[in-house]
């Protein structure tokens, strides 16, 4: 079978947007967890909030990593 040039188009699209997806889910979780660490040393209450953030991100990223 051959792949057109709009097929390969879509999928450079493809691949760029979930490389994207991946390095915001990164970015978001570990941003998380220095904003828990700070939260945690400030004595403010919302680390946990921010762990759950980061949590949810790298749990959202493992999926979609090991989804076949």
């Amino acid at each position: 079978m051959e792949t057109t040039n709009q097929e390969t188009e879509l999928r450079q699209k493809a691949t760029a947007t979930a490389g994207m997806v991946y390095f915001g889910s990164i970015v978001t979780g570990f941003l998380g967890i220095v904003g828990a660490l700070i939260a945690m040393t400030e004595n403010l209450g919302a680390g946990g909030i921010y762990l759950l953030a980061s949590a949810f991100a790298f749990g959202l990223l493992a999926n979609a990593l090991y989804r076949n």
